[in-house]
């Protein structure tokens, strides 16, 4: 055993005497810091060629020497080499958690002379297009460290050679998701495949990606493709898995994933091991500087210079425009502008004007209990009340709040566009569209409001029938980002194109605003105040008991309740709430021993997300502390019931979730995720960073303790700036008058 830099490490498998044979040889051994430092990552250098290691590989009995459990995290590791002739030196690296490479271990090495020679190395050209995005990323989030430090910790990850690991017989199987990319919506990747076993039962198959989390995937799901080879092999019909891993910020790149099978003897064997480079397809991403000549000379001139340091050949011009023409390209298409158009409001209505008839076409992406849909509800009906004014219903989905709409006198009309968003081809869009919307009232319409960029198709078939349009965005996502695994690349175009052709893009948050400045350049995008309706709010408390609420929807009446609402999905990252109970469930029970603590989670539907959170909470022994409710009409319920609520959204534009419980005087746990610090500081809320369960976990605790002491400072403080920035009466009248004027504007 050896120890430097507070990690204590042992090289137990090695060729004899560091003398490597020709062809591949393997380097294993085990890796703990004392320290408390996890390991994100571990590579071994040939003298300028890096190879990664599988890691976090369970060691029975040292694992539980160290951690006094079986672990996560594992102490195991292994790298397969294959040195080149002549090479003389070997390497040895750790990654830890913050993203730091720290030298372990170095020795001088001989090679057969029969190995192979060295690979032809890479070239400035071969890694640009995808490392200068890495390099900005990396400049934009840490601007104090040197460029020259970044672009070798750039160039250093793109020289590295993956180990990837397949299952060994009597294991068969495959991994069909992630492969060399992988998909991450909302920190979470998707993990899909099959696995069986020839003479044992599979009793669990999990997965890992952060190095002490491990997932428990779906497993025994059925399949029906398995046959050829595999005809004759036991439980092939029902052997396809599916289940979605943590992707913790501080991954490296290219990430590594590891699933184990766990068979019924104890056994627990690695199946698959899979390196993969990340592509945010939604949620939060590092961001890009903004754009800027300067910058991406500054990155391009710290690359070209840590190729030189890494030996690394130099690139034809022939290869090298191309290259840098295409890491411009992505750079001026995704960099924020360096001075982002300001959002105007719409021009004062003149008098004349203000009570004319207003016919009102209202798009919704659906009719769901959510958030937005619930938004444009209010609007819809503060229209439909003003004098003059009607408004009628459209949308592409059924759903429960149809019955909302028509009861509140506002028809509903549904019609069918996927032939729309499935278009492959301008043409095809327009064609379909026409078709779609051909059915509409457009004789007896002013003006269309499109209520969130799903309904982007809205703006071109008003400005197809001559019509006004506004499109309300709450998704703080990029356009295409957003659409980019849903439209054609074609159509994601006209997409963007919906954001120029509004009369006004409206936005209810600052930041929401700059995701799409790009975009925005016509002058016509607007920031408005959202908004809530204090005055129902203050009625509904004073005729509702809490515990009588309690009792209606089986909760415990004497309980402390975590309310977190919302529709159960990844963006809004229940899996981080349910996390965060685990992590405090032992503390929570010796530090309240006589109250029953409970999280409950409203909005739940069924799908595999719910029945993977149903999962890990079974697995962590949380079913006491932990209540799914169905989505429902009666939210209020909630906010009435609850003692704290809990945001654990990835990605939020400015929540409607968040107005309403601040107007119900709860204290409020959040993320910090795009408007939500434009509407609560953090003397109004307990604010912290998404998909961080240690910190979620702090800030529900120290909720906790304002709450037994009788602290309402910051509920307070909420409260009384959602009564003086956002109540309906100051708010919605401005939304109205926005619509009035576009109509009246339009030509």
């Amino acid at each position: 055993m050896t120890e430097k830099f507070g990690w204590q490490f042992d090289l137990e498998v090695h060729p004899p005497g560091w003398n490597f044979p020709a062809g591949k040889s393997w380097v294993a051994g085990w890796l703990w810091s004392n320290e408390g430092r996890l390991i994100s990552d571990l590579r071994a250098w040939i003298d300028g060629r890096s190879f990664l290691a599988i890691h976090g590989l369970p060691k029975p009995g040292l694992d539980e020497r160290f951690l006094q459990h079986p672990g996560p995290p594992y102490l195991g590791f292994t790298i397969q080499i294959n040195p080149h002739a002549g090479a003389r030196l070997f390497r040895f690296e750790v990654r830890d958690e913050h993203g730091n490479w720290r030298e372990l271990f170095r020795t001088p090495i001989t090679v057969d002379p029969q190995a192979g020679p060295c690979p032809r190395p890479k070239t400035l050209a071969g890694i640009l297009p995808i490392q200068m995005d890495s390099l900005l990323r990396h400049h934009a989030a840490h601007p104090d460290r040197p460029w020259a430090v970044l672009a070798d910790e750039t160039v250093s990850t793109a020289l590295g050679e993956p180990l990837d690991s397949l299952p060994n017989p009597p294991f068969h199987g495959a991994l069909e998701e992630p492969r060399e990319i992988g998909w991450v919506r909302y920190g979470r990747i998707s993990v899909t495949g099959w696995l069986a076993h020839r003479t044992s039962k599979i009793i669990r198959v999990t997965a890992m990606i952060d190095p002490v989390l491990e997932v428990s995937l779906l497993h025994g799901l059925h399949r029906t493709d398995i046959d050829g080879v595999f005809a004759d092999l036991p439980g092939r019909e029902t052997s396809a898995f599916l289940g979605l891993v943590d992707l913790p910020t501080s991954s490296s790149t290219p990430a590594l994933l590891k699933v184990f099978a766990e068979l019924e003897n104890g056994e627990k064997h690695l199946v698959f091991a899979q390196r993969f480079s990340p592509r945010i397809l939604a949620g939060a991403e590092s961001p890009l500087p903004p754009l800027s000549k300067a910058t991406y000379l500054s990155a391009l001139w710290a690359l070209y210079r840590s190729v030189s340091r890494h030996h690394l050949p130099k690139s034809p011009w022939s290869e090298l425009r191309p290259a840098l023409r295409s890491a411009w390209e992505s750079f001026a298409t995704e960099a924020p502008a360096s001075r982002s158009p300001k959002a105007v409001m719409a021009p004062e209505l003149p008098a004349e004007n203000a009570n004319t008839p207003l016919q009102v076409m209202v798009v919704t992406h659906n009719l769901n209990f959510e958030g937005a849909p619930w938004f444009i509800f209010e609007l819809a009906c503060f229209l439909a009340y003003t004098p003059g004014t009607r408004v009628r219903i459209v949308s592409p989905q059924e759903g429960p709040l149809r019955a909302v709409f028509e009861q509140a006198g506002l028809p509903v009309q549904v019609i069918n566009v996927d032939a729309v968003l499935a278009a492959q081809t301008p043409e095809e869009f327009h064609s379909a569209l026409a078709n779609a919307t051909s059915s509409l009232p457009w004789a007896t319409t002013d003006i269309v409001i499109g209520n969130t960029m799903v309904t982007f198709w809205a703006v071109h078939a008003a400005r197809l029938a001559g019509k006004a349009a506004l499109l309300y965005v709450h998704e703080s996502s990029p356009v295409r980002r957003f659409f980019a695994r849903h439209l054609a690349p074609a159509i994601l175009t006209i997409a963007e194109e919906a954001f120029r052709l509004a009369d006004r893009v409206v936005y209810t948050a600052a930041s929401t605003q700059a995701v799409h400045a790009r975009i925005n350049r016509g002058g016509n995008a607007v920031l408005m105040p959202s908004w809530v309706d204090v005055a129902r709010v203050d009625a509904f408390v004073s005729s509702h008991e809490a515990a009588s609420l309690r009792r209606k929807h089986g909760l415990d009446p004497n309980a402390v309740l975590l309310v977190n609402i919302g529709s159960l999905c990844e963006r809004k990252g229940q899996h981080i709430f349910i996390q965060a109970a685990d992590l405090l469930k032992e503390e929570l029970g010796f530090t309240y021993p006589d109250c029953n603590i409970v999280f409950v989670m409203v909005g739940s539907r069924p799908g595999l997300y719910l029945e993977m959170l149903a999962k890990e909470v079974t697995r962590r022994g949380l079913a006491a502390r932990v209540t799914f409710v169905p989505e429902t009409g009666e939210i209020f319920d909630f906010y009435r019931m609850a003692d704290i609520f809990v945001c654990t959204s990835f990605e939020e534009s400015f929540p409607r979730v968040l107005l309403e419980s601040a107007a119900f005087g709860l204290p409020i746990v959040t993320t910090n995720v795009n408007g939500i610090p434009e509407m609560l500081a953090t003397d109004e809320a307990w604010l912290t960073p998404p998909g961080d369960r240690y910190r979620l976990a702090a800030a529900i605790k120290s909720a906790l303790e304002a709450h037994f002491a009788g602290d309402r400072s910051r509920s307070t403080k909420a409260r009384a700036k959602v009564m003086r920035k956002y109540h309906q009466k100051n708010s919605l009248p401005l939304h109205a008058t926005l619509a009035r004027a576009a109509a009246h504007r339009h030509p």
